[in-house]
């Protein structure tokens, strides 16, 4: 008996069976209301666990891309810091007197002179002036044209009857 009251009480709620539990409201609309969709099938045993691997992948990639990248970031600032204070000191050094230098010592290691300030006495050789160009440079918004001229230096020698050392 109590399964038979408990159906015709769930039919009388769903307005089947000829009488209404609950009076209907009238509809503002005219239009007839679409049926409802059928109740989906459960999906097959094994089939949320693919899907749920494939979006933890998705959300899990950007973050390890991310984590990496900026992994990376702190390291190249790390070299860049000391790139910057080994130029500072090099830069911080007594200049170099070109003349009184052995260019023999140059020749052997050329980080000798590595961003250190050089001062040397000597001739520029005009007639072997090379220009680089056209190039424009900007300054407070105004655009100028021009060359970069590039002009050996002949250093003088410093001791009497020695040859230049280039």
């Amino acid at each position: 008996m109590a399964a038979s009251l408990s159906k015709t009480l769930g039919l009388r709620l769903r307005g089947s069976g000829g009488h209404r539990l609950f009076p209907s409201r009238p509809s503002t609309s005219h239009a007839p209301q679409p049926p409802l969709p059928p109740a989906a099938a459960p999906p097959p045993p094994g089939a949320g666990k693919e899907a749920g691997a494939w979006s933890k992948l998705f959300l899990f990639a950007p973050g390890a891309i991310t984590l990496g990248l900026g992994t990376w970031q702190l390291f190249r600032r790390q070299e860049k810091v000391e790139m910057l204070e080994y130029r500072t000191r090099r830069l911080e050094m007594e200049p170099v007197a070109w003349n009184e230098t052995v260019s023999s010592a140059v020749s052997r290691d050329p980080a000798v002179l590595e961003f250190r300030k050089i001062v040397c006495e000597g001739d520029f050789d005009t007639e072997k002036s090379v220009f680089l160009g056209p190039r424009s440079r900007s300054i407070s918004g105004v655009t100028e044209n021009g060359y970069y001229v590039i002009t050996p230096l002949i250093p003088r020698s410093t001791e009497p009857g020695s040859h230049p050392s280039l």
